[in-house]
Formats: C-alpha cells, structure tokens, sequence
C-alpha cells in the first residue's frame, strides 16, 4: 500500500468532532444558571461586545461551575472582536501574551475578566500517527469560529458557552452529557490531545480530583501511556499547575490520581519511591495531605513552602531514620537540602519558597524536642523558645507539626507545649506594648517644668 500524503493522512489520524455537527442548545427553562449568579463585570464586558455588533459568550469553567452550582473562581469570556478591538472598546484593558494575544480588561486591583478571541487547533507541523515525532502546539496563533474554538479545548466540560442574548447554553463537543455523568473526557483523540500539550494531562487529574469526577477509560489509558510526554512541558506551567493541585482541598485525592497515574513518577520520582515502599496506597502521606485539605490546622490558602513541605515531610523523615540523622541537627540539615535540591530544580522552585521550605522542614527537629529534659547549666539547645517563636518562619513550621500529629507522625503533646509558649510569648509581647504605650502617654502628658527667663540687665546711665 502506498504511503498516504501527510495531508490525507491528518483526517484518518485525528477524529476530534465533526466539523459538521449540529451544537446541542439549551433554552432558558432548560437550565439553571441565571444572570444573577453571573460576576457583574463579566455581564458587563459581553453587553458590550455584543451591542458594538460582535458574538460574545461566557466560556469554560465558568459555565461548568455555574451549572453544577460552584461559585467560580474566574470568569472567561470568547468573542469573535480581535484584540486590538476589544482593546478600542475597553480603556480598562491591557493585551498580554506571545503565542496568542489575550485582553485583560481590569476591574479594581484583584478582578480580570480575560477576554479571548475565537481560535481553532492549528494542524500539527509532523505526523500524528509516528509515535516518535514531536506534535507539541508551538503557535496557537489562528482564529476560527465559535464551533473550532470549542473543539480546541481540552475536556468536554470545558467546551461549554453561555449565550447571554438568549440567556441559552451552547454545547458543541457532547460537555453537557459529560458534566450530569462526573465523567472527564478528552476532545478527540486523547493520545494525540496529550502529546500536543502535556499539561492536559495535569489537569485531567485536577478536575477529576477537584470535582470528584472520574477520568473516562480512554482519557485515562492515555495518560497511562504518554505520562513521560510531562517531561516536555515548560517547567513554570507545570509549577503553576501543581499549586493548583493543592487548591479548594483537593490535595489528597489529586496527588493519589498522579501516583495512578504514573504522572508521580515523573514529577516526584522521590515521592513516588517513598509510597512504593511504604504501603502504596497506605502509606502516611496520604494522612498528610488530607490533614492539609481539612483547612483545620491553617487560615486562608497555604503557601507554597506549606504545600511542598506536607508533601515531603514524611518522606524526608523516612530517609533521616534510614540514615540515622533523625537525632543529629547538622546531618540532618544537610539532608533536608540534598533532596530538596533536584526536586526544587526540576520544578524551578523560586529561590524564596525553596530557602522557606527547608527552614521550617529543619524547624521540625528542634520543635520536637520540646519535651526532652532540659541539659545541665539551664540551656536548652538551639536557643530560647521565645526567640524561635518570634521567627517568621514558626508559623508554618507549627503547622506543619500539627499536620504531623494529624498523620499520627508527631506527639499531640508537642503541639500542646508549643501553643502554650506561642500563648505565653504573645502575652508578654503584648503586655510590653501596653507598658511601652503607658510610659509614652505619661512622658507625653507630664507637665514640663517652667523655664526661668533671664533677666534683662538695667540699663544704668553714668554717673557724671
């Protein structure tokens, strides 16, 4: 059989929807969102694209989250306006990006409202049927139509529009029978969706985890096959899409998903050797990060170094027993670095979050030892405990020490001993303010004593 040109070739190997498919629509009455829940500013930017004559549409995990009741955490809006349109329309917007131009129309300090223009899925530049040839997107520069802008996205719950002039839904790749299912499915062939873009892959598992869907069977047998394919991805999306992991308490579950998957392997192939050989899907760390996920030990979302250090606290601990430096501080100081040196590498770790890391995983050998008995001459090794607690770094270690008892790793009883002195310390810190504040009001109001002018000398005239 003779070879197929590269051309023909393209339509046998990438079945992704049919371009000639009818979407499914959704009236009003059909559905459950309501202009009410929608971000006000998100109306604002699609009522005028849509009265200066262009389509406009809320997309993606807006209208996910809105039709399964979620208060989404952004709002994207596709237009078929180019940038340097919407850019005419909006004073408040800014255009970013090198691949494709993006508008960010700015509300406030805090709130964009990103703001797209209708693209389709460029064709490959080699074959996708050679499983050697690299079919990564490098440009993502091509506008389309509202239907190719659909099927570019990568899940078929995140292919969703919401149409504000008929208030209708607008589903052109089969997301609707997909979110009533739980179910995250790939758009086309995920083999091939995979390899153009690695990072899918990420965020297959942060929407099944985040969701509690399940990744369908070929979605999920694809990853399994092309999870190396992560090792291609520019390492900052990656870092930015393993924060994500950790956020809205899904920690747990979405790194149990990597270690499925394979994808733990590649990422933290450390990690993944520590839950091989201590009790796979038992094994301690999962106590961690769900002890993370309860939000019980913490305020607000935890940082970077918190995330990171309950995902390598055991683990690291682990290795100090192994090598007997669990009791030495300089060892096991040195420890902690070497392993967090190729994995804060691998994944470009900001230098800041990676020195943060290491102090408060090397704080949890001197918060330990709370309970020993104290040395002869009345010291205690490593310094005062009101000078440890005013560092900055103990609120998380504390933390940390409390995921730890959560696990069943460390002594409740330490806890309790070092509230009680973070207690102690604070008082007395506060009490100092107050005597500080008395003595500057009493200086302030304590009368100044009168300052006795001097005398002007008599003018004597001379006697004659």
């Amino acid at each position: 059989m003779g070879k197929l040109h590269f051309r023909a070739l393209l339509l046998v190997c990438r079945p992704i929807m049919p371009r000639n498919r009818k979407p499914v629509i959704r009236r009003r009455s059909e559905h459950t969102i309501s202009r009410k829940d929608i971000d006000e500013d998100a109306l604002r930017v699609m009522q005028r694209l849509n009265r200066n004559g262009h389509k406009a549409y809320l997309v993606g995990g807006g209208v996910r989250d809105l039709l399964l009741g979620r208060n989404p955490k952004d709002y994207d809006v596709s237009t078929d306006a180019e940038p340097q349109q919407i850019k005419k329309l909006f004073r408040n917007c800014f255009l970013v990006g090198r691949r494709f131009r993006l508008a960010h129309i700015r509300f406030g300090y805090h709130k964009i409202i990103e703001t797209s223009t209708f693209r389709r899925q460029p064709d490959p530049l080699a074959d996708p049927s050679d499983p050697n040839a690299c079919i990564m997107s490098r440009d993502d520069n091509e506008y389309g139509t509202p239907a190719e802008d659909a099927r570019r996205r990568d899940f078929t719950i995140n292919g969703l529009f919401y149409d504000l002039k008929d208030f209708s839904i607008i589903d052109h790749v089969g997301g609707l029978p997909d979110l009533k299912k739980g179910m995250i499915r790939s758009i086309g062939d995920p083999g091939i969706r995979f390899r153009e873009d690695p990072v899918r892959m990420l965020r297959a598992v942060r929407f099944a985890s985040r969701l509690g869907f399940r990744i369908e069977a070929r979605t999920r047998k694809a990853i399994l096959k092309h999870y190396p394919e992560i090792e291609k991805a520019a390492p900052a999306r990656l870092l930015e899409e393993i924060y994500r992991l950790f956020a809205f308490h899904a920690g747990e579950p979405a790194f149990f998903l990597l270690w499925q998957t394979k994808l733990m392997s590649v990422l933290f192939p450390e990690v993944d050797a520590y839950v091989n050989k201590n009790g796979k899907d038992q094994a301690p760390i999962w106590r961690f990060l769900a002890a993370l996920d309860s939000g019980e030990h913490w305020r607000g979302d935890p940082t970077p170094a918190l995330m990171f250090a309950a995902l390598l606290c055991d683990p690291i601990q682990k290795r100090a027993e192994v090598l007997g430096a669990v009791a030495d501080r300089t060892a096991y100081a040195s420890l902690v670095e070497d392993l967090i040196a190729p994995i804060s590498q691998r994944n470009r770790m900001p230098k800041a979050a990676r020195y943060r890391l290491i102090r408060i995983l090397v704080d949890q050998q001197r918060l330990d030892a709370v309970l020993e008995p104290t040395p002869k001459g009345g010291r205690r090794r490593g310094g005062s405990p009101s000078r440890f607690v005013n560092q900055e770094s103990f609120p998380e270690a504390l933390t940390l020490l409390e995921l730890r008892a959560a696990a069943g790793t460390a002594d409740p009883q330490v806890v309790v001993r070092w509230n009680e002195l973070a207690s102690s310390v604070l008082r007395e810190a506060r009490s100092s303010e107050r005597t500080d504040a008395a003595k500057d009001a009493a200086a302030k109001t304590r009368s100044k004593p009168r300052r006795r002018r001097r005398r002007k000398p008599r003018n004597e005239t001379p006697r004659d």
